[in-house]
Formats: structure tokens, C-alpha cells, sequence
């Protein structure tokens, strides 16, 4: 289905999307831009609800494209 892989791309570009603008906003605040390694690693404990909230929304995206990649493969080889 073409369709699927519209919607799979466009889940994991949000997601990616979302995780780098929360990431954005933490390097700003904190002057540090290092800070993925630093939120991927669960080091950062200083983040703010709204970077917080970033990060969730663009990882959960980043899954749900997951779930659409693998129902892609698997019904539709």
C-alpha cells in the first residue's frame, strides 16, 4: 500500500522533528549543545515540562512510525 509508506515517513519525520526541537530548546536554555547524548542517556535531569513534553510526543511519533514500518512489511511485502 502507498498510502502506508506516506504515513510512515511523515510519522518518523515528526518525530524527529519534535526530538530535535526539544533538544534545541534544552541546549538553548542550558547553553549546552551537547544535550542529546546527554537526554538519550537519561543524564538530564533538569529539563522543563515543555521540553520534556517535545521529547515525549517526538518519541512516541518515532514509535508509532515504527509500528507502520513493520505493519507495512509484514502485510504488504
Amino acid at each position: 500500500m502507498h498510502w502506508l509508506k506516506i504515513i510512515e515517513v511523515l510519522l518518523l519525520l515528526a518525530g524527529l522533528i519534535l526530538v530535535l526541537a526539544g533538544t534545541l530548546r534544552y541546549g538553548s536554555r542550558k547553553k549546552d549543545w551537547l544535550a542529546l547524548p546527554r537526554i538519550v542517556f537519561n543524564r538530564a535531569k533538569d529539563l522543563t515540562l515543555s521540553e520534556y513534553q517535545w521529547l515525549r510526543y517526538g518519541g512516541m511519533l518515532l514509535f508509532a512510525g515504527v509500528l507502520v514500518r513493520i505493519a507495512n512489511l509484514t502485510f504488504y511485502p
